[in-house]
């Protein structure tokens, strides 16, 4: 199959400006997603898709490629990745250049990503009858979804009905959240308007701490992260 890692690394951000470009442990959060893909060394491309030129420059000196800057009404906050995607896919395919079978998606905000967790999710994204594959963070047992409760005019109610039957811990089953690591889309479930979630993605777990940066606590915990993994 033909893979692409794709890196959208937009110019703008509310929650923290020009977060692509912040700096966690010796590299900057784009060029530690770069620096993962090729390390990964499974990948036919490594694309950044950004609407900035200060961004678009800092990808290819990491050693990806940029052969295009997104138009600035695909790289908003309400942009969807889909149409990230796909506006990429025809970028890099015009003139018949280059077909990709298989797209993986590395968003730079995700700086525990390595190179092996990427590979894992492309392989069980290639596994037959599977069509997506995405990174997974187990979800602690005190906040499983049957233990949790609304307030419906008043009056505390289970989130889930189910959630009124359960009574030991025993009985809930593990429940998991995407962390944003990684996500492997087949390129016939995209072209079919599945998502990148395909119609039977299968989840890979990654244990330990996840931080997922839209902050300035975000990115001060991934440095206080990253700095722990260094000493040890």
């Amino acid at each position: 199959m033909k893979r692409l890692a794709l890196i959208p690394a937009r110019g703008g951000s509310k929650g923290l400006p020009r977060k692509n470009l912040a700096v966690v442990g010796d590299s900057t959060l784009l060029e530690r997603a770069v620096t993962c893909a090729i390390e990964a060394a499974i990948f036919d491309a490594v694309v950044v898709s950004t609407d900035d030129p200060a961004i678009a420059e800092a990808g290819r000196k990491a050693g990806a490629l940029v052969p295009f800057l997104r138009p600035r009404e695909l790289a908003d906050d309400s942009s969807p990745i889909l149409t990230t995607i796909h506006h990429a896919l025809v970028e890099l395919e015009a003139g018949g250049k280059a077909r990709f079978d298989l797209i993986a998606l590395l968003e730079p905000t995700s700086p525990r990503r390595t190179p092996e967790i990427v590979r894992r999710v492309v392989a069980a994204a290639e596994e037959p009858g599977t069509d997506a594959a995405l990174t997974v963070s187990p979800v602690p047992e005190r906040f499983h979804p049957l233990k949790q409760f609304v307030n419906e005019n008043g009056r505390v109610r289970h989130y889930l009905p189910e959630g009124v039957k359960i009574t030991r811990r025993q009985e809930l089953t593990p429940t998991y959240i995407r962390n944003g690591m990684c996500y492997a889309t087949r390129r016939e479930a995209l072209d079919a308007g599945l998502g990148v979630l395909g119609s039977s993605a299968v989840m890979v777990v990654v244990p330990g701490p996840v931080v997922n940066i839209d902050s300035m606590e975000d990115l001060e915990l991934a440095r206080r992260l990253l700095e722990a993994e260094s000493r040890a």
